[in-house]
């Protein structure tokens, strides 16, 4: 007869044999689910992105935000000779040998545009693809003096009559007028217009398909702002 003692230590191993196999099995049941669940759990629905749709009111309205639009630039020289003498004091004659000259060159670059920021947008009710687009008349936006190649070529100084810093600024506001004349007699104006409008239709065809609209400009009266 087998004795108690071998039968428990039997029991025992047999036990641990039991326990070693649920360890075991435990772990690889832990792994296999980490592994697999994953791949069949159903997947939480995915949240669509929104999507702004891009329309010509929407395009239009950045194009007013951006203020002043330079369309056209143009650079001039203007050389001159400015005489000068003392009048008397009826201011009837010059006064003998107070006769001044002095020859100034002035340059610059004076640039023309339109302004977005009053801008008027309105698509035609017949025809979708048709785009009204009312501007404000083109003007100067700035006329900026180049001081490095501007100044006094050559004077001719008179003791009883001296060229002075004012003489000299005098003539620089003259032509910073004579300059704006003769660029808006030259077409800078027009210049601008035209530019400007193939500039915004180039926005227009950048922002959609080419051709999908046409723009159609008018000015405002320039008397009537």
């Amino acid at each position: 007869m087998e004795k108690p003692e071998k039968r428990i230590k039997a029991i025992l191993r047999e036990l641990k044999v039991w326990l070693v196999v649920f360890i075991v099995g435990v772990v690889l049941g832990a792994f296999l689910y980490a592994r697999i669940y994953p791949l069949v759990a159903p997947q939480p629905e995915q949240t669509q992105p929104t999507v702004q749709t891009l329309s010509p009111s929407v395009v239009f309205s950045r194009v007013q935000e951006e203020g002043e639009l330079v369309s056209a630039s143009q650079d001039y020289a203007i050389v001159d000779k400015v005489t000068d003498s003392n009048r008397d004091f009826l201011d009837l004659f010059d006064v003998p040998f107070t006769q001044k000259s002095f020859w100034y060159r002035y340059t610059g670059t004076i640039k023309a545009g339109v302004d977005l920021s009053t801008a008027e947008f309105e698509q035609d009710e017949a025809d979708q693809s048709l785009l009204h687009v009312t501007l404000d008349q083109p003007y100067i936006i700035s006329n900026t003096p180049d001081m490095d190649k501007s100044g006094v070529l050559e004077e001719n100084n008179n003791i009883f009559n001296p060229i002075t810093v004012e003489d000299s600024d005098a003539f620089r506001r003259q032509y910073v007028e004579r300059s704006e004349e003769e660029a808006v007699a030259g077409g800078l104006l027009d210049e601008a217009k035209t530019n400007a409008e193939g500039q915004l239709t180039q926005i227009f065809n950048a922002a959609f398909e080419k051709d999908t609209y046409t723009l159609d400009f008018t000015y405002r009266d320039a008397d009537g702002e």
